[in-house]
């Protein structure tokens, strides 16, 4: 190995051993120091030299993530168009989800990202907007547009307030996902997590679709009726 190629290495060490430490433990639940140590860096000054600081840290834990969930959302976005798909709630859906779900599919320890941001969406100190709006959210940005046209009986900020919801609830879902195959692999059963991905996307539709509760009301009543 160059000595060129050693600070990579340690830099990716520091980073994936903090995107394992925070989701386990939450985004201010553990210290620079202890994802140093943890890393197995003597130096603890090594943080700081390759991050600078904890939201430096973050940021590059979404840069080597979402840069490529941004880029699969969109490219599924663009597959939809290319198929003439366009008027399916149901493709926005797997357009936000997939691309996040994918990691559960991998051999490596890429899922303690999901866990990262199932803390991040819990944390009052952080904002994942401040680290991925104007960067990483073009993929986002398009499908809420295409949710707007796809649900024009619901109010904007309703769509938007409902997006944002199940964007986070999806999350959750995964890690939840990701743990009980974990437990069922312990136990030596098989978890199927291809059905459980078609039904969070199924949820996923029927959360930012469902009518509002005055429309609701009046369905009722006609019925009723």
């Amino acid at each position: 190995m160059s000595t060129r190629d050693r600070p990579l290495d340690t830099r990716d060490r520091l980073l994936l051993t903090a995107e394992r430490l925070l989701g386990e433990r939450g985004i201010n639940g553990v210290s620079l120091r202890e994802i140093t140590r943890e890393a197995g860096q003597r130096n603890a000054s090594a943080l700081h030299y390759h991050f600078g600081s904890r939201d430096g840290l973050i940021a590059a834990i979404f840069e080597k993530r979402m840069r490529l969930i941004d880029q699969d959302r969109v490219q599924l976005i663009a597959e939809m168009e290319a198929d003439g798909r366009m008027d399916h709630v149901r493709g926005v859906a797997e357009a936000v989800v997939m691309p996040v779900a994918k990691f559960l599919w991998r051999d490596d320890s890429s899922t303690n990202y999901i866990r990262f941001l199932t803390e991040m969406f819990l944390s009052p100190d952080t904002n994942i907007n401040d680290f991925v709006r104007g960067r990483f959210d073009n993929g986002l940005l398009r499908a809420f547009d295409l949710l707007k046209g796809l649900l024009p009986e619901l109010p904007e900020n309703v769509v938007r307030q409902r997006f944002v919801m199940m964007m986070r609830a999806g999350t959750f879902a995964l890690a939840d996902i990701d743990a009980n195959r974990t437990r069922m692999a312990a136990a030596g059963r098989q978890f199927d997590v291809a059905r459980a991905l078609d039904t969070l996307v199924d949820m996923w539709v029927g959360g930012v679709s469902a009518p509002l509760k005055e429309q609701a009301s009046k369905k009722s009543g006609q019925v009723a009726a």
